[in-house]
Formats: C-alpha cells, sequence, structure tokens
C-alpha cells in the first residue's frame, strides 16, 4: 500500500485542482516546524500542547489542522511512502521531523524522496530511510546544534540556515531593522523574494517585522 505525503494544503489543492493522480492515498503535513519549539516525543501530547502554544491555537484546532489528516501515517499499515518536500528551510525542517517520527517508530517500508520546485513540479526523486534521523532532529530542533549525522547538501543548507534564523539577531531581522523605513507592502515582498530559500509565508514574514517594528 502507498501513502504520500505533501507538505501542505498548498499541494494537497494543487493536485486535486489539477486532477494529479499519484496513487495511493494522500494526506498532508500542516506543520510549521521551523517556528518555536517542539518536544522528543514528537505527535505526543506533549508535542501538540508544546506547537500550540508556538502557534497560539488551542488543542482541538491543531488537532483538525496537523494531527488527525495524519492519521493514516500513524497506522503503519502502509509499506510504501511517497514524501512530497521542497529544496527550502521551511519544508526540509518539517521532513526532519517526519523522518525523525519514522525512525523513532522503527519504520522499515520503502520511502521515496521526491523534492519538488515552487510550481510543485519535481526536481528529483531519491530513495532514502529514517534511520538516524531522530538523533539529528534532537541536535536540530531541540538543542539547536550542527548534528554530527553527515546529511545531503540540501537538507543541511536547510539546517544551517534553520539555526540562525532560530536567534533573536538573524539574516531576517538584520535586513528589517537595515531597511525599517520601507513601506510594509514593499518590505514584506522584498523579504519574500530575497529570502526564498527559507520558505516562509506572508504570516511568518510579518510577524518577523513586527517583532523588529516593537523593538525597534
Amino acid at each position: 500500500m502507498r501513502l504520500n505525503v505533501v507538505n501542505g494544503m498548498a499541494m494537497l489543492s494543487y493536485l486535486i485542482e489539477n486532477k494529479i493522480d499519484l496513487g495511493g492515498d494522500i494526506i498532508p503535513f500542516n506543520e510549521g516546524m521551523c517556528d518555536g519549539e517542539t518536544t522528543e516525543d514528537i505527535f505526543s501530547g506533549e508535542f501538540e500542547l508544546e506547537r500550540c502554544t508556538t502557534h497560539g491555537v488551542g488543542v482541538e484546532e491543531y488537532e483538525d489542522i496537523v494531527i488527525n489528516p495524519l492519521a493514516p501515517l500513524f497506522t503503519f499499515e502502509y509499506d510504501e511512502l511517497h514524501l512530497f518536500f521542497d529544496e527550502d528551510m521551511f519544508c526540509q525542517i518539517n521532513l526532519i521531523t517526519l523522518l525523525a517520527y519514522l525512525d523513532s517508530n522503527n519504520y522499515d517500508g520503502n520511502i521515496a524522496l521526491h523534492l519538488i520546485d515552487y510550481d510543485f513540479s519535481e526536481i528529483k526523486c531519491v530513495q532514502i530511510k529514517p534511520n538516524g534521523f531522530y538523533e539529528v532532529y534532537k541536535s536540530v530542533l531541540i538543542n539547536k546544534q550542527i548534528p554530527e549525522t553527515i546529511l545531503p547538501d540540501i537538507m543541511m543548507d536547510a539546517v544551517i540556515n534553520y539555526l540562525d534564523y532560530s536567534k533573536e539577531d538573524n539574516e531576517l531581522t538584520q535586513f528589517v531593522e537595515q531597511n525599517i523605513d520601507m513601506q510594509e507592502n514593499n518590505l514584506l515582498d522584498e523579504l519574500y523574494n530575497r529570502f526564498k530559500h527559507l520558505g516562509l509565508g506572508d504570516i511568518q514574514l510579518q510577524k518577523v517585522i513586527d517583532k523588529v517594528k516593537y523593538n525597534f
């Protein structure tokens, strides 16, 4: 049995609207793990509470958005997983979290990673094993450290960008400080285009602007 996991509702909507059949079931991973803190026991009750704090939502809403759509993954009835994720920081940190969950639960099925572009076209597809990703997850997302494990270049670039993004003073906040007098809509557009490799949306970028302006 095949299960396809796509990084968020945007790609799921694209597949539905364009009547693209990937074969098997399709579920979205509706998280943004690059923001806030997390816990060692992925998708546990403790994990949910921590992520609710990050996103400013209640448990019921978080479960409706994130946990419930992932229900097929939790059954471990699928012997073939196909993961569709962009190369940017946002998606790669989500991918590390997902692989860490599979690793911590000793998933031994076949996993195909489909790297996709901003227009959802496939760049390449590689086979991947989850082994070792739980330790990577703990090093990067919990301890905020470069992992000892050797990662693919794309993923390591995302990790480096994430560790910078996690700091109070980072490349985003510095750019906002230097351009604080720019019209806010123009600043938002400039951030989106200049830092596209981070994969952040308007809401996240607006939070960065507000944070800098509040402390300015």
